[in-house]
């Protein structure tokens, strides 16, 4: 399922975890010469180890692999060039990390253990290892704003500077508790992602990481996180934007099926083989009919032999868009193969509310 941010963390794990099956990933913390790292390590059951490291004082993920004999590791990382010989002594490592430039310093860890001064309101399925790179990091609240007779104000992370808005003011309490709740979760998650994506420099794979101004309408709210990347040992640079919208009265986050739903009878679960299915067979012939009712032009099959117009009359690239609630409706947006990727999000892909079943 094509999701536009998240995807880069799905690229950087298949490039850390080894082939075969894995065990528990265990985590250490500890220090190299005097600076703090947390280690986390996979090992195939088969000779090989994968993981990855960072330094409390840049959060950044390093990746490592290498092999495990016996009680002895050797690990190195393509991002840093450092190497790693370790040696297991009961639940702890040591051993020594020599830099690209020739540099050893001794490496001390034990078995890490669940910190105690974590932000509130992390996202649930973080592991261990991503909740130490989050342990001791916190939002500051910045400036406020007035929208459409309704106050936002916006909250910065200071290692990363990601930025997103809660709400204050327009809406019953309760629901904006709910929705703040929910945008301080997907704000720890997005700092989570920056971390995670390294670029081959060293230095963070992700060139734009950022929210857009709401849209505060009556009943609903709704957002876009747009993002850039090129993680270390991913495939190759991507980029793609995120919608996450909310209903103001309930506080719950809307989905584009409860939004948009199509064929008789209920939605299937999503995520299930039915809902994979309504998405391909019912879902995207029935958006590409919307859009061919209300942008005829825009939605046009290119011409015979042109090959680099984007061709909005594909199925698949409508199955999962992107999309986000506003003034004048519902906004989707197509997600293409790599090789056609400005293709991606138009502008112009506007439902009209009264196409609707959510209306304003």
């Amino acid at each position: 399922m094509p999701l536009a941010f998240p995807s880069r963390l799905l690229a950087l794990s298949a490039c850390l975890i080894a082939a075969g099956p894995a065990m528990a990933e265990q985590v250490y913390e500890g220090t190299v010469g005097s600076a703090r790292i947390v280690l986390a390590l996979d090992d195939d059951g088969k000779g090989g180890v994968s993981g990855h490291y960072f330094y409390h004082a840049t959060r950044l993920d390093i990746d490592l692999t290498g092999t495990h004999q016996g009680t002895a590791l050797t690990l190195a990382s393509e991002i840093t060039g450092d190497h790693l010989a370790l040696t297991q002594s009961g639940a702890g490592l040591a051993g020594t990390l020599t830099t690209a430039k020739g540099s050893a310093l001794p490496i001390h860890l034990h078995s890490a253990a669940a910190p105690h001064d974590l932000p509130a309101d992390l996202p649930p399925k973080l592991g261990l290892y991503e909740t130490l790179q989050l342990s001791g990091l916190s939002l500051a609240p910045q400036q406020s704003v007035s929208l459409n007779g309704k106050t936002i104000r916006w909250y910065r992370e200071g290692l990363t500077g990601l930025r997103l808005f809660r709400l204050e003011s327009g809406y019953p309490a309760p629901a904006m508790a709910a929705i703040n709740h929910a945008l301080t979760r997907q704000q720890w998650s997005e700092v989570s992602a920056f971390l995670g994506c390294t670029g081959s420099d060293g230095h963070p794979g992700s060139e734009m990481s950022k929210a857009d101004t709401p849209w505060l309408g009556a009943h609903a709210m709704s957002y876009t996180w747009s993002s850039s990347w090129s993680c270390a040992r991913a495939a190759h640079p991507d980029f793609g934007t995120e919608g996450h919208s909310f209903d103001t009265v309930t506080g719950r986050e809307l989905t584009l099926d409860g939004v948009l739903p199509f064929g008789k009878g209920p939605i299937p679960r999503a995520d299930s083989d039915a809902w994979y299915s309504y998405r391909d067979k019912v879902f995207a012939p029935g958006l590409i009919a919307l859009l061919r009712r209300y942008h005829p032009q825009e939605m046009k099959p290119p011409k015979a032999g042109d090959e680099d117009d984007c061709d909005y009359t594909q199925t698949d690239v409508w199955n999962f868009p992107a999309w986000s609630l506003g003034p004048k409706g519902l906004w989707v947006g197509a997600i293409f193969p790599r090789v056609m990727r400005p293709c991606d999000s138009p502008d112009w892909a506007i439902i009209p509310w009264s196409a609707l079943k959510r209306q304003p």
